[in-house]
């Protein structure tokens, strides 16, 4: 079997044992991975596929804004000091994971480009873009207005009224971060091994075993960092984690200036950003095709919601010449509130959960991991940690 990236090989068996076992290998799996390893904790990742591929590899890599509710939507459903809280646990999520890939000297493998997160308003939410502007202004958040013709400047599209711009926000390319993060775990003592299915979570007398198609393995813990898979793994999940089918593209451009950061519309119904070779990767539209995404297990192609992507892109960016290099689609597990799952499972203090992020994983992951490690530790609690408890949902 051959490792998750040259030069730093998976192991070619399982252990017999490890105190942890994390089921998944992506962006919310490799973040809990690493934290857990940096806690000294003895602890082996399981991945099915190839670490960073799956819903993480199918995400965009746009960090801002990092949940898809509007700000101002937040506070009124959760009052400014529980909107506050959310975002600042975001901002330091994408903080934190920003110093290690800079530690490491990954930040041009990774994708890393934090000069900005951007949310543009068209015409039809421009109103409610504003809302947000003053609401995270209010809030104390770094942001700052952008007009049509700044809008314009920043990234060379039409229709745009205005937007604004969060500071410390921005892009990665997230396969190669999750597989960044994965590394970086090995080298502080953990086990990645790649192409190894877990079929199911059972208990005896011992305690748990993670029952795999290769063999088994003894844990004191399990964390399920998966999205459809977690309900198979565990009935208490019930339906809190619905699964939705997404779609993105690549394309090479040419006649569009390299754009700084991460973009997104309002509610991050469309969201793009651009790497330093020019390759733009775009992903959305969902909204004008729920009857196709929700509930949908399998990432298949959606042609009709390709081509209205395309064509919002082609239209909004009229001087842009797309070639398109890649189509792809992915499964997103969603949560009624847009917030995580991440925590025991009621019932189950030694089987842990870090999923449903609502497509907004990338933002929240880093720190959700580093919640979790905490936890397993004995350690600390990590500061809003208690608003993505699965137990909320009881």
């Amino acid at each position: 079997m051959s490792g998750f990236r040259d030069g730093f090989p998976a192991p070619d068996e399982l252990p017999d044992r490890s105190d942890v076992v994390v089921v998944g290998g992506g962006i919310a799996g490799t973040s809990t991975l690493y934290h857990l390893a940096r806690n000294g904790i003895d602890a082996t990742l399981l991945e099915r596929g190839r670490v960073g591929r799956g819903a993480t590899e199918a995400a965009v890599g746009v960090l801002a804004p990092p949940l898809r509710q509007p700000f101002h939507e937040t506070s009124h459903d959760r009052g400014s000091d529980g909107a506050r809280e959310i975002w600042s646990f975001a901002m330091r999520s994408i903080e934190g994971l920003g110093t290690v890939l800079r530690e490491m000297g990954a930040e041009t493998e990774a994708g890393l480009d934090l000069r900005g997160g951007h949310v543009l308003a068209e015409s039809h939410s421009q109103h409610a873009v504003e809302l947000s502007f003053q609401a995270l202004e209010a809030a104390g958040f770094p942001v700052h207005w952008l007009t049509a013709d700044q809008v314009r400047e920043r990234c060379g599209g039409r229709g745009f009224t205005g937007g604004y711009l969060l500071e410390g926000a921005g892009a990665i390319s997230p396969g190669p971060t999750a597989r960044c993060l994965a590394r970086a775990a090995q080298e502080a003592g953990a086990r990645v091994v790649e192409e190894v299915a877990v079929r199911e979570a059972t208990r005896d007398g011992a305690g748990l075993v993670c029952e795999t198609d290769r063999g088994q393995v003894r844990a004191s813990m399990i964390v399920y960092a998966t999205h459809v898979d977690s309900r198979r793994f565990s009935a208490l999940l019930g339906d809190e984690i619905v699964p939705i089918r997404g779609q993105g593209l690549a394309a090479r451009v040419q006649g569009l200036e390299g754009q700084e950061g991460g973009f997104a519309t309002h509610w991050k119904l469309n969201v793009w950003r651009q790497s330093p070779d020019g390759e733009l990767y775009l992903g959305g539209w969902r909204h004008d095709a729920w009857d196709r995404s929700y509930w949908r297990t399998r990432p298949e192609l959606d042609d009709r919601l390709q081509g209205d992507l395309e064509e919002w892109f082609r239209s909004t960016f009229p001087e842009a010449r797309l070639e398109v290099t890649r189509r792809w689609s992915g499964i997103f597990g969603w949560t009624s509130d847009y917030l995580p799952l991440v925590g025991p499972l009621p019932g189950a203090p030694d089987e842990l959960v870090i999923s449903g992020f609502s497509g907004g994983g990338l933002p929240f992951a880093f720190e959700c991991g580093r919640l979790l490690a905490q936890a397993v530790a004995g350690r600390e609690p990590v500061p809003g940690g208690g608003l993505f408890n699965p137990r909320r949902f009881i």
